[in-house]
């Protein structure tokens, strides 16, 4: 039985700290679609690419983040929900993101963004 106390008491701690181990994350830069960023920064950033990427986040296509010094993080949670639906609008503008570190299906890193504004 105190085996069985050890046991759920140490699951009990290691989960809280994992829980308070989340880091809070800001970034900013430009939402980006992933398969055009591979292509270049040219090629996927800016007002003339924002109709080619919502055409990609709708074929299934990943949306990121493209920051100075961060380079492209993905964005997951929430805001991916529904083919990105929440982040259509902030395609192609410079953008201020905050959320926790997350990794995307492939291990990529992630951002799992809680709030999104524009700056300028």
């Amino acid at each position: 039985m105190r085996k069985l106390s050890a046991v759920v008491a140490a699951a009990v701690l290691c989960g809280t700290l994992g829980a308070s181990a989340q880091e809070a994350l800001t970034f900013k830069g430009e939402v980006v679609e992933a398969s055009c960023f591979k292509k270049g920064v040219a090629q996927s950033t800016g007002a003339a690419h924002i109709a080619c990427a919502k055409d990609c986040v709708q074929k299934g296509q990943p949306l990121g983040i493209l920051t100075e010094g961060d380079g492209f993080v993905k964005i997951t949670g929430d805001y991916a929900a529904n083919k990105y639906a929440k982040l259509l609008d902030f395609i192609g503008k410079q953008v201020e993101v905050r959320g926790t570190d997350d990794r995307y299906l492939d291990y990529s890193r992630a951002i799992k963004v809680t709030s999104i504004k524009i700056v300028k």
